[in-house]
């Protein structure tokens, strides 16, 4: 048995369960349950007449439009003291979705209390008694779980939209951020932005670095004044190596590392007609990931 409770507590129900409930911290989410209570309950009741209620109060003083707002106001004032005068409890901040379930069933009979004192002071036949009252809950219960429900509904419906228009904005953020390159020249302004895939190569020429990469299907190269050494610290974390002191490739564009009497070379996918020589510093990074072709 106790191996069955832990489980039902750690399941995704269970643990749904026990999280905290956050529905209601928004003071505007308060307001809006409470209205929309008032409002659907009180034409809920004068429209369809539930219980026949019709005919409890025939041959009073008081229409029945009038007694049923007197109703409907006794809710909204006792809703208005648990969301707002009772919402104040420490302990009523740190309640569970659990917890929230028997905090409902408190406030059916906060209002239930006050309903059945004012019903009897407005009836003559009714009287201010226990088993009056029991038989008032069910009648709240049932008239109050509908927009109830529907509100608590709506927040979280609601929540979750933000969550996800949140997380689509932090995604879109990332990948623009984690899939961009940015080659800048010396004074740090970015002269070339574009996806790692795109950029093949870069190769110092003296105080300048010529880029190569690709537009659509063909291959373009600019020169930009700048250091080998800042361009490497800005595309490094792309899969971009070092073949040379004045060479920087693309890893994933490498189609061919070869052995030739003259030393080693990686060949590019792109630049086809390039041989980019590798030197000794770099010749077992690349060995321990391409095989040599003889």
């Amino acid at each position: 048995m106790k191996t069955l409770g832990i489980s039902a507590k750690n399941g995704p129900i269970g643990g749904w369960l026990f999280q905290r409930f956050t529905l209601l911290d928004n003071r505007s989410n308060r307001i809006a349950l409470i209205l929309f209570c008032a409002v659907f309950s009180f034409f809920f009741m004068d429209i369809f007449l539930p219980f026949n209620i019709n005919t409890w109060y025939e041959g009073m003083n008081l229409s029945l439009f009038t007694i049923l707002g007197i109703f409907t106001l006794c809710g909204t004032l006792a809703l208005g003291t648990s969301q707002f005068l009772l919402f104040r409890l420490k302990w009523r901040k740190q309640i569970s979705h659990m917890g929230y379930l028997g905090w409902i069933a408190m406030e059916v009979i906060l209002i239930g209390a006050v309903v059945t004192i004012v019903n009897a002071a407005i009836n003559p036949g009714i009287f201010l008694t226990f088993s009056e009252f029991c038989s008032t809950l069910p009648y709240i219960a049932l008239i109050i779980s509908i927009p109830y429900s529907l509100s608590l509904l709506w927040f979280h419906t609601r929540s979750k939209v933000e969550e996800v228009r949140q997380l689509e904005q932090h995604l879109t953020t990332t990948d623009i951020k984690d899939t961009t390159v940015h080659i800048r020249d010396e004074h740090d302004k970015a002269v070339l932005s574009l996806l790692p895939e795109k950029l093949l190569l870069v190769k110092a020429e003296d105080n300048y670095v010529h880029v190569f990469y690709l537009a659509g299907n063909t291959m373009k190269k600019e020169l930009i004044r700048t250091s080998l050494k800042k361009v490497e610290s800005e595309i490094a974390a792309f899969g971009f190596n070092r073949s040379h002191r004045s060479y920087i490739v693309n890893l994933s564009r490498v189609v061919l590392f070869r052995k030739q009497n003259k030393g080693h070379f990686v060949y590019l996918e792109g630049l086809d007609d390039m041989e980019v020589p590798v030197s000794g510093s770099y010749l077992a990074f690349f060995a321990e990931r391409f095989s040599p072709a003889c």
